[in-house]
């Protein structure tokens, strides 16, 4: 009873099926040529990032890295400690045995 007054097209059905078959190819075209433009910019923006870290002085690959820098200077900073006490021990070794050699 209620829908006795409406009549329905299968004519009306199938040219909005058509319609909308057509709109879709024509969304997923478009979506395909978007992607393919993210694609190389995304490509070419990876490459200019790429090559202007590897220019950069002070390129920083991992987030650990001022970590690591800080403990090599401490580091370099004891090795350079130590061969100055290895060169004055060296040294005052070396006066000792001249004034053992001396004395005799």
């Amino acid at each position: 009873m209620w829908n006795s007054g409406i009549e329905t097209s299968s004519h009306g059905t199938d040219l909005s099926k058509n319609q909308a078959m057509k709109e879709k190819e024509r969304l997923i075209k478009e979506l395909q040529l978007i992607t393919e433009e993210r694609n190389d910019l995304r490509d070419r923006l990876r490459f200019l990032t790429e090559r202007s870290m590897k220019n950069r002085p002070h390129f920083r690959p991992n987030p650990y890295y001022e970590d690591l820098e800080r403990m090599e200077e401490a580091v370099m900073s004891i090795l350079h400690n130590l061969e100055m006490e290895n060169t004055e021990v060296h040294e005052n070794n070396h006066k000792l045995k001249k004034e053992i050699t001396f004395s005799r």
